[in-house]
């Protein structure tokens, strides 16, 4: 059973979030439940220029990701704060399935939009994001929407964080951007501490839709 722990993010209307130093740490069969100290980050904020009236058409929810650069076609489930009551962000319910923060904005809004994904399972060396770290600047990620409309993202950057690290920038609103941030962990895995020692993130941002 794999989980995504330390994300400790709290929803504070308005699209603020509190979120732990310490994000998307996987375990395999093991509750971890050692916190950093929370920092507010604003996720979900949409700027006041997109009004009712404005040329502004709000997305739909996503309900599929495709990255043809890695063969990634996955239907998105939509979570909030996981079920354990502990302020983790929730995690896809298998490995083929990804898993949207419904607590943040939807991809295509003003914002950053966090996706994460499993990198690997007991009994399952691949997982949908097994080759997330794969993806090179310029690559295309399609987001399907409830309204079936496609969201073109390009990748923009891809960063490394250490298990411990501060990365309060997944989730940190951008008003004049429209994000999607991807997720899953990497590294080594630590059989002591029942976790790996780095979580990848790769950034992308809205080009076109359709």
């Amino acid at each position: 059973m794999f989980s995504w722990k330390r994300a400790a993010l709290l929803s504070l209307g308005a699209g603020v979030l509190t979120m732990a130093l310490s994000i998307f740490v996987q375990t395999r069969g093991v509750v971890v439940h050692a916190y950093a100290m929370s920092t507010p980050v604003i996720v979900s904020q949409v700027p006041a220029a997109v009004s009712p009236g404005s040329s502004f058409e709000q997305p739909g929810k996503p309900v599929r990701l495709i990255i043809p650069a890695i063969g990634v076609d996955a239907n998105v489930q939509s979570v909030g704060l996981s079920w354990r009551g502990n302020g983790d962000m929730g995690v896809p319910t298998n490995f083929t399935d990804v898993a949207w923060y419904n607590g943040g904005p939807r991809p295509g809004m003003p914002g950053s939009a966090v996706i994460d994904g499993h990198l690997d399972g007991k009994n399952v060396a691949q997982a949908v994001f097994y080759n997330l770290n794969k993806l090179q600047i310029g690559d295309e990620v399609q987001i399907v929407d409830s309204r079936g409309r496609t969201l073109q993202f390009r990748v923009v950057d891809t960063k490394v964080y250490d298990s411990e690290a501060a990365a309060g920038e997944v989730f940190l609103s951008e008003p004049s951007r429209a994000r999607l941030n991807l997720i899953t962990c990497g590294g080594d895995w630590d059989a002591t501490r029942k976790l790996y020692s780095d979580r990848i993130v790769v950034f992308t941002e809205l080009v076109t839709t359709d």
